[in-house]
C-alpha cells in the first residue's frame, strides 16, 4: 500500500517482534474465554446437601436410564413410578395428570395426539406471588435410553428438589412438572397449559433439555420481555445465554416443551446441551456417555435460579423491557434492546470516521476501501466454503462415520480444528492476492466496513440477532478510530491500543468459534467466518509478522507463501488423524436407522430410511433409490426414503370396530373403536383422499384440524400411549363416488 502510514500498518524495523508477541496473546485470550465457559467440576456424593451434586443427581439418571422409555412401554410406566416415589420421599406433594395431549405446530401431514400422564409435585409457598415451574420431560425416542435427553433434566430437578428440602417453605410456590409424551409431539406440556396453568398465577419455568450429551448448558431461549428474567440468570453460577441463539435454534428441526409454555403466556428459560452430538436420540444416550460436567453446570444454575424466584416478587416479571444478551468469560453482558440500533449506528459512525481519517491523511482512497469491501465479503464466503468442503470431503470418504440423527461424528474436535485451519489457509492465500493492491490496512477497514453495514441492516431487520455481529465490530471500529486520531508520533501507543480492541473482539468471537461447532459440524461453516472476520481485523499485526505484499525480496516471498501452505498440509494431516480417530472399531458402534413396514392385507413388507445407506448393512436393505412410500409411512407424505424389500412378519393387524354409521344427506357420520392385537403403543387412521373429504375429526374426545391435507392422505392421526381397550375416532366426511 502505498501513501502515509497509519496507526495499524507496522512496516517498519522491529515491527515484527512487536506482532508476534501481540499476535500470540490475541490467541491466548481466545483459548482462555474458550476455557472460560467449559462445564465446572462435578460434585461428588458427599457434597453439603445444600449444594447440587452431579453424582447424587447421576443415580437418578442411571436408574431410568438403563432402557429406552418411550410413551407406552413398560419402562415408560416403570420410570414414573420411579420418579413420583423419589418426590413424595423428599415430603412434595406429588401426583399425575392424566389427559389426552395434542399440540397443534400448523404443518401439513399428519397429527400426533396421545395419552398423557404428567409426574407433578409441589412445594407450597408460605406468601406465593406465583410459581416457580421447573420442567423435564420423562419419555424417549424409541431405542435410546436418554440419559441426556431428557435425563439431565430429571437427575437436575430431582437433585434440586432435595436440596430445596433442607430449607423452610419458600415464599413462592416451586412445582416440579416431568412432562410426558414430548418426543411424540410436545403434548404433556400442551395437556398440563391447557388444564393447569391458569391456576398458578404468574409462572416462570425452567425447562431442561438436551440435543447432545456434553458442553455447557445454553439458555438459548427466553420469553419476552426479558428484563428481570436476564437480571435474575446473570446472579446465577455458570450462566450462559445469548440472544442470538434463539434465531439459530429456529433454523433447526427441533422444538422443545417451553413453546406451549410461552405460547400460553408464561415467562422462563429454555436451557439444554449441545455437544457431543452423536448420542443424540441413540441406543448410546446412556449414563456413561453423559457429561457429569454439564450436568453439575446445569444443576448449580438451576438450584441458584430457583432459590432467588422462590423468594422474590414473581409480579415484577413481564413489566421490564427487552434485553439483548451475551455471555462472556466472566458472566453476562447485557444491556437495551432500545440500544441496539444505536450501537449498531454508532459502531458505522467509528467506522466512517476511520475511513474518513484515512483518506484525509492519504492512506486510503474511497475506491480502494470499496473495493476492500467487496474483497472482505469474499474473504468470508471462501473461507466458509473451504470449512465446510473439508468437512464433505471427510463424508465422502467415510459416509458412515457420522450418528444417525444429527449426522455427527464421536470424535469431531480433529475436524474441528480441520475446518478452521482450512479456513484460515483461505484467508491468508486471498489477502496474499490482492494485498499489493489494497494493503493490509485497506482490507482491515473493508471488513470493518462491510461489519458495521451488516450489523445495521440486521438491527433493522432481525431485532436480538445483531448484538453477536455489532459488539465486537464496535470495539474494533472504536479501537481503530481512537488509535488514529492519537498523534502520529505515538505509533507503539496507537498499534497497542488497536491490539487491546483485538483482544475485546477476541473474547466476544473466540467463544461463539469453538463453541458454535456444537451445534453441529454442518454449521461449522458460522464458525469459519467468525475465524475470517477475526483475522481481517488482525491482518495489520499478520502482515508485520508475515510480510505477504508482492515486491518483496524472493526469499521472503516464499517464507510468506509456506505460511498457508503449511496450514493447508496441516488442515490435510488433521483431516486424515480424524478419520483415523473416527474409523470403524476406532469408536462407539456406528449407527444407522432403518425403519420397518408390512401390509397385512398384502403381505408386503419394507425396509426404509430418510437416510442415503452409508454401509455394505444397509445397502442390502435399502437396494433401491429413494421415492416417497406414502402407503407405508402415510405419516411421511412426500418424503423421498430410500428402501428395499423385507421379509413379511407375522404381526397382527389393528382391529378397526364400527360403533355409529349415520348418513344425513351428503355427509357420513361415523364412529370408531381402534385398537391394537398385539398392544401396541401407537395407532394411527388415515383417509385416503380420492374417497373421502374429512370435515370434522373427533379422537378420544380432541377435536383435530382437517384441513392438513398433503399428499394420498386428505386426513391422518397418530396416537400415542394407546389404552388397551382402543381409542375412540368420530369422523364426518363427504364419501367419493
Amino acid at each position: 500500500m502505498t501513501g502515509a502510514k497509519t496507526p495499524l500498518d507496522n512496516r517498519r524495523p522491529g515491527a515484527a517482534w512487536m506482532a508476534l508477541p501481540a499476535l500470540a496473546a490475541l490467541l491466548l485470550v481466545a483459548v482462555v474465554s474458550v476455557l472460560g465457559m467449559a462445564p465446572t467440576a462435578p460434585a461428588g456424593p458427599d457434597a453439603s446437601a445444600e449444594v447440587f451434586s452431579a453424582a447424587r443427581a447421576m443415580t437418578h439418571i442411571s436408574a431410568i436410564s438403563d432402557e429406552p422409555r418411550p410413551v407406552g412401554s413398560a419402562h415408560h410406566g416403570e420410570s414414573r413410578a420411579y420418579l413420583l416415589g423419589q418426590l413424595a420421599s423428599l415430603g412434595w406433594q406429588a401426583d399425575v395428570q392424566e389427559s389426552v395431549g395434542m399440540f397443534d405446530f400448523g404443518g401439513d401431514g399428519s397429527q400426533n395426539i396421545g395419552a398423557v400422564a404428567n409426574v407433578i409435585a409441589t412445594k407450597p409457598g408460605t406468601a406465593p406471588t406465583g410459581t416457580v415451574l421447573l420442567t423435564a420431560h420423562y419419555d424417549t425416542v424409541v431405542g435410546s435410553p436418554g440419559a441426556a435427553d431428557d435425563g439431565i433434566g430429571l437427575g437436575v430437578l430431582l437433585e434440586t428438589a432435595r436440596a430445596l428440602s433442607t430449607a423452610d417453605a419458600p415464599r413462592n410456590t416451586v412445582m416440579i412438572l416431568l412432562t410426558d409424551a414430548e418426543e411424540v409431539g410436545l403434548l404433556g406440556a400442551e395437556a398440563f397449559v391447557r388444564e393447569r396453568a391458569e391456576a398458578l398465577g404468574t409462572t416462570v419455568v425452567l425447562n431442561h433439555e438436551a440435543r447432545g450429551a456434553g458442553g455447557a448448558p445454553l439458555t438459548f431461549r427466553m420469553s419476552s420481555p426479558n428484563s428481570e428474567l436476564v437480571e435474575v440468570l446473570a446472579g446465577a453460577p455458570g450462566a450462559f445465554a445469548d440472544s442470538s441463539s434463539e434465531a439459530s435454534f429456529e433454523a433447526l428441526p427441533n422444538d422443545s416443551d417451553f413453546t406451549p409454555f410461552e405460547q400460553a403466556g408464561l415467562y422462563g428459560y429454555d436451557t439444554g446441551i449441545m455437544a457431543d452430538g452423536a448420542y443424540y436420540h441413540s441406543p448410546l444416550d446412556d449414563p456413561a456417555h453423559l457429561s457429569a460436567a454439564s450436568l453439575q453446570q446445569m444443576g448449580d444454575t438451576t438450584l441458584a435460579l430457583t432459590r432467588e424466584l422462590a423468594g422474590m416478587d414473581l409480579a415484577a416479571i413481564g413489566r421490564g423491557g427487552e434485553e439483548i444478551v451475551t455471555s462472556l468469560p466472566w458472566g453476562l453482558l447485557w444491556y437495551p434492546q432500545s440500544l441496539e440500533i444505536p450501537l449498531a449506528i454508532a459502531a458505522l459512525i467509528l467506522t466512517t470516521v476511520l475511513v474518513w481519517v484515512l483518506r484525509r491523511r492519504g492512506a486510503l482512497t474511497l475506491p480502494r476501501v470499496a473495493v476492500s469491501a467487496v474483497a472482505s465479503v469474499v474473504v468470508l464466503v471462501v473461507a466458509g466454503a473451504a470449512s465446510y468442503a473439508v468437512w464433505r470431503l471427510a463424508l465422502v470418504i467415510d459416509p458412515a462415520q457420522v450418528s444417525a440423527v444429527v449426522r455427527e461424528p464421536y470424535r469431531p474436535v480433529l475436524y474441528r480444528f480441520a475446518m478452521l485451519l482450512a479456513a484460515l489457509a483461505a484467508v491468508l492465500s486471498l489477502v496474499a492476492l490482492v494485498r499489493r493492491r489494497l494493503g493490509a490496512v485497506g482490507l482491515t477497514v473493508g471488513m470493518l466496513v462491510v461489519l458495521a453495514l451488516a450489523g445495521v441492516l440486521f438491527a433493522f431487520t432481525l431485532p436480538g440477532v445483531s448484538g453477536s455481529m455489532v459488539q465486537p465490530t464496535l470495539v474494533a471500529a472504536a479501537g481503530a478510530a481512537i488509535a488514529v486520531l492519537l498523534p502520529e508520533r505515538r505509533t507503539a501507543v496507537r498499534a497497542a491500543v488497536y491490539s487491546v480492541a483485538l483482544a475485546a473482539a477476541a473474547i466476544m468471537l473466540g467463544p461463539g468459534i469453538w463453541i458454535g461447532f456444537d451445534i453441529g459440524l454442518n454449521l461449522g461453516p458460522l464458525s469459519a467466518v467468525l475465524l475470517a472476520m477475526f483475522v481481517t481485523l488482525a491482518l495489520p499485526l499478520i502482515e508485520a509478522a508475515w510480510p505477504l505484499q508482492d515486491g518483496m525480496v524472493p526469499r521472503r516471498r516464499a517464507r510468506s507463501a509456506a505460511v498457508p501452505v503449511l496450514l493447508v498440509v496441516l488442515t490435510a494431516a488433521l483431516l486424515v488423524a480424524g478419520l483415523v480417530a473416527n474409523r470403524e472399531g476406532a469408536t462407539d458402534a456406528r449407527q444407522e436407522a432403518v425403519a420397518y413396514s408390512v401390509d397385512a392385507d398384502t403381505k408386503l413388507a419394507h425396509w426404509a430410511s430418510g437416510a442415503a445407506p452409508a454401509s455394505e448393512w444397509s445397502r442390502s436393505l435399502l437396494s433401491e433409490p429413494a421415492l416417497p412410500l406414502e402407503d407405508a409411512f402415510p405419516w411421511l407424505p412426500g418424503s423421498a426414503m430410500w428402501h428395499g424389500p423385507a421379509p413379511t412378519a407375522e404381526l397382527s393387524a389393528p382391529a378397526v370396530t364400527v360403533l355409529r354409521d349415520v348418513t344425513r344427506g351428503d355427509a357420513r357420520e361415523l364412529t370408531l373403536r381402534l385398537s391394537s392385537r398385539r398392544d401396541a403403543s401407537t395407532l394411527g387412521l388415515w383417509v385416503d383422499a380420492g374417497s373421502a373429504t374429512v370435515h370434522s375429526a373427533t379422537v378420544a374426545g380432541r377435536d383435530l384440524p382437517t384441513d392438513r391435507a398433503k399428499g394420498k392422505w386428505a386426513f391422518g392421526f397418530r396416537f400415542h400411549g394407546a389404552w388397551v381397550d382402543g381409542v375412540e375416532v368420530r369422523l364426518v366426511l363427504d364419501q367419493h363416488g
